[in-house]
C-alpha cells in the first residue's frame, strides 16, 4: 500500500540521480536544494509514520534502501568525481562509512539465518551517525557551491562523522554479538 511516508521515500529515491546529474553538471547549488529536500523526506517520513501510524512492510524496506541511495552515491561521488571545484570527502571517510554498513548489512543477515531474528532497528548512536553523514555532505555540497566559509566547519564534521560512524559501528557490533549469543544458547 502506497503511505504518505511511501510516497515521501520515493521522492527522496527519485532526488538521488537528480542531485548527482546537477553535481555533475556543476550545478551545486541545484544539488544542495535536492539534497536537502531528499534529506528532509528522511526525517518527514519517520516522524509522519509513527505519529499518523502508517507503518508498512514497503516501508520497512524502502526507507533505509532510500537512505544508504542517497548517502552511497553521494559521498561516491564527492569523494572520487572530478571537477568538484574546492572540497571532498576524504577517501578514508567515505571508507570508514562504507566499512561500517557492510558489516551492518553482514551481521544482520548472520542474525536472520542464524537466530531468526527478522528486525535490526537502528540506535540512537546510528541515528546520529546518519546525521552527521547527511550534514556533512550537505555541507560539502554548500561549500563547493556558495559558503566557502563553512571549510572550517566541515573540517570539524569530517572528524565527528569518523568518530560517531565508528561508535555506531560498534554499538551495533556488540548488539548482535549479544543477540547471536543469546539465540545461540536459547537452541
Amino acid at each position: 500500500m502506497l503511505t504518505i511516508p511511501n510516497i515521501l521515500t520515493l521522492v527522496r529515491l527519485l532526488l538521488v540521480p537528480c542531485f548527482i546529474v546537477a553535481s555533475m553538471r556543476g550545478m551545486f547549488t541545484a544539488a544542495f536544494v535536492m539534497f536537502v529536500t531528499a534529506a528532509i523526506t528522511d526525517s518527514l517520513d519517520g516522524i509522519v509514520a509513527r505519529r499518523w501510524n502508517m507503518h508498512s512492510k514497503l516501508g520497512a524496506l524502502l526507507d533505509p534502501a532510500a537512505d544508504k541511495t542517497l548517502l552511497v552515491s553521494g559521498y561516491l561521488y564527492y569523494t572520487f568525481a572530478s571537477g568538484i571545484p574546492l572540497v571532498r570527502i576524504p577517501s578514508w571517510l567515505t571508507f570508514v562509512v562504507f566499512i561500517r554498513d557492510f558489516l551492518i548489512v553482514c551481521v544482520a543477515y548472520l542474525m536472520y539465518t542464524r537466530v531468526n531474528v527478522k528486525r535490526f532497528p537502528p540506535t540512537v548512536y546510528g541515528k546520529i551517525s546518519t546525521i552527521l553523514q547527511m550534514l556533512l555532505l550537505s555541507t560539502t555540497i554548500a561549500v563547493n557551491a556558495f559558503l566557502p566559509m563553512l571549510l572550517p566547519f566541515l573540517q570539524l564534521l569530517f572528524r565527528a562523522s569518523l568518530v560517531m560512524t565508528l561508535v555506531s559501528g560498534w554499538h551495533y557490533m556488540h548488539r548482535a554479538r549479544r543477540i547471536l549469543d543469546f539465540g545461540a544458547e536459547a537452541k
